[in-house]
C-alpha cells in the first residue's frame, strides 16, 4: 500500500460517512482507508460496517482518546505513507494526491498538513509555535508576533506559499511510514489534543522538518466527535488544559516549567470561577456556563491528583498505559 488513511471515530457517524461519501469516488486500490471506533457500540458498529465494506474497520472497546485510536490503526496499516483524519473532515482523493505531490516535491517536508476551511468557507488554525512560558497568554504571544514574524509565521494569515513550521494540527496530518516509526509515533501520555504539537517537538528533534501548505484545501467541521453533548464538551475543554500540562512537563525544564505550569493554572482558573458563579445565579440553565462549572470541578480534582501522585498525566491518559 502507498497510503494509509487513519481515522478515530467516536460516535461521529453522519460527520464519519460524509467524509467516506466524498472519498470512495476513484478510492486507489494502493490505498486503504482504516477506521477505529472508540468505545465501540457493537449495533453501530456492524451497520456502518455493512454500509461501508470498502473500509477496515476496527472496534475498540474503550475510548483511548486520539493518539492511541490513531496507534491501534497504524498497529493495522501497510502504507509507506500514513495520513492521520479526523471522522469531520470532507476531503477528496485529487485533494490527497495533490498533498502527496507537495510532500514528494519537496524533500525536505516530514510531516504536512493542508490549508483547512470551516463550514462557513473561514479559515481555521492549522499550525502554530510549539507552547512555552511566553504563548501561554494570547496577549504575549501576539505580540511575540509582531515582533519576530519570520520566527512565529500568523496561522490566521492568507499565506501564499509553504510555510515550515513548529507543529501542525492533526486533524489532517501526512507522514512517512518510517519517519513515524523512528520518532515512535503518537504518545500515550496525551489522551486528546496538543500530541500533535507533541510528536511533530519529537520529529523536529530527531532532524524531521514541519510544513503547511495552502495549495491544498479540505473542509473541517471542526468538532464533530468533541462536541457533541456537555458532559463530553466538558470532558474534551478539560483535557485541552491538562495536555498544556503534559506538554510542559515533557519538554520544558527548571524554571521554565514551573512558570508554564503556573501560568496555564492563573490564566485559566479565574474564568472558569466566574463562568461557575453564573452558573449558579441563572440556575445552571445555559450549556455553555454548564461546561465551564464541570470543567472547574474536574479540573480541581485533576490537580488534587498531581499532588497526590506527582504525575502531571490526565487519569484517562493513565488508563491507556495499564
Amino acid at each position: 500500500m502507498k497510503l494509509s488513511i487513519i481515522t478515530v471515530n467516536y460516535r461521529s457517524w453522519g460527520h464519519l460517512q460524509n467524509a467516506l461519501d466524498a472519498l470512495a469516488p476513484g478510492f486507489p486500490e494502493d490505498w486503504e482507508m482504516i477506521i477505529v471506533d472508540n468505545e465501540s457500540e457493537p449495533d453501530a458498529f456492524d451497520a456502518f460496517r455493512k454500509r461501508n465494506p470498502w473500509v477496515k474497520m476496527i472496534a475498540n472497546p474503550v475510548n483511548s482518546g486520539f493518539g492511541m485510536g490513531c496507534m491501534v490503526g497504524v498497529a493495522q496499516a501497510t502504507g509507506t505513507q500514513l495520513l492521520f483524519m479526523n471522522p469531520d473532515v470532507i476531503a477528496t482523493t485529487e485533494q490527497i494526491r495533490a498533498l502527496l505531490r507537495v510532500k514528494q516535491d519537496n524533500p525536505g517536508i516530514g510531516l504536512l498538513s493542508p490549508r483547512q476551511l470551516g463550514n462557513d468557507g473561514r479559515p481555521q488554525k492549522v499550525f502554530d509555535e510549539f507552547p512555552d512560558v511566553l504563548n501561554q497568554s494570547k496577549t504575549l504571544k501576539a505580540l511575540r508576533r509582531k515582533l519576530c514574524p519570520t520566527r512565529s509565521p500568523d496561522p490566521r494569515a492568507n499565506h501564499d506559499q509553504l510555510v515550515w513550521c513548529d507543529w501542525i494540527t492533526g486533524s489532517f496530518l501526512l507522514i512517512g511510514r518510517s519517519d513515524f516509526d523512528a520518532v515512535g509515533g503518537w504518545s500515550s501520555d496525551y489522551w486528546m489534543y496538543v500530541e500533535d504539537a507533541d510528536l511533530c517537538k519529537r520529529a523536529q528533534d530527531a532532524g524531521l522538518r514541519v510544513a503547511y501548505t495552502p495549495a491544498v484545501e479540505v473542509i473541517h467541521a471542526h468538532g464533530g466527535s468533541s462536541r457533541i453533548n456537555v458532559a463530553v464538551k466538558s470532558m474534551t475543554k478539560l483535557e485541552v488544559i491538562i495536555s498544556k500540562h503534559v506538554y510542559a512537563s515533557k519538554h520544558a525544564s527548571g524554571v521554565n516549567r514551573w512558570l508554564t505550569h503556573c501560568l496555564i493554572i492563573v490564566l485559566r482558573l479565574p474564568g472558569l470561577l466566574l463562568a461557575a458563579l453564573l452558573d449558579l445565579m441563572t440556575f445552571r440553565r445555559l450549556a455553555a456556563l454548564n461546561v465551564r462549572t464541570r470543567m472547574l470541578v474536574n479540573l480541581a480534582k485533576y490537580y488534587a491528583g498531581v499532588i497526590r501522585t506527582r504525575s502531571w498525566l490526565s487519569p484517562r491518559a493513565k488508563a491507556n498505559q495499564v
